[in-house]
């Protein structure tokens, strides 16, 4: 071997046990700093997990009892029902059809355009989509 090659491979071979080192200490480092947050993230899912029990039984409780607004000291909370559409699958589209033609297929159907027999099957799928009801808490400060 020449002297150029033999000094270029020491320098590779230097600068490959260099990183090496900084490898082994970033994951020596995020290591060390895992097992300082596991305990954290542990108590975070607790309380999580407690916040979403409570939410459910004040929700219950705000709905049961017609309240709309809760103060505390931090600010309020306001209970708040939503009802959203469930978006149409295929499934949901399907069903809808096979619906309309079991209960909605009369004579009056039949005599009508390919225009109007589309709009019509449209608007009953449109009109007969799933909705779903959601109450939500929010705390506003």
């Amino acid at each position: 071997m020449n002297l150029i090659k033999v000094i270029k491979m020491t320098e590779s071979v230097d600068h490959f046990k260099c990183n090496v080192r900084r490898y082994d200490a970033i994951e020596t480092e995020i290591k060390a700093i895992n097992d300082r947050l596991k305990p954290l993230q542990l108590k975070l899912k607790e309380l999580k997990s407690s916040k979403k029990e409570l939410e459910q039984n004040i929700a219950e409780y705000m709905q049961t009892n017609d309240i709309g607004e809760c103060k505390m000291q931090t600010g309020s909370l306001t209970y708040k029902e939503s009802k959203n559409v469930i978006p149409l699958s295929k499934d949901a589209i399907k069903v809808n059809m096979i619906s309309f033609f079991t209960d909605s297929y009369t004579d009056e159907f039949k005599k009508l355009s390919p225009e109007d027999k589309g709009a019509t099957l449209f608007s009953y799928i449109y009109e007969n989509r799933e909705y779903k009801e959601s109450t939500k808490l929010k705390k506003i400060a």
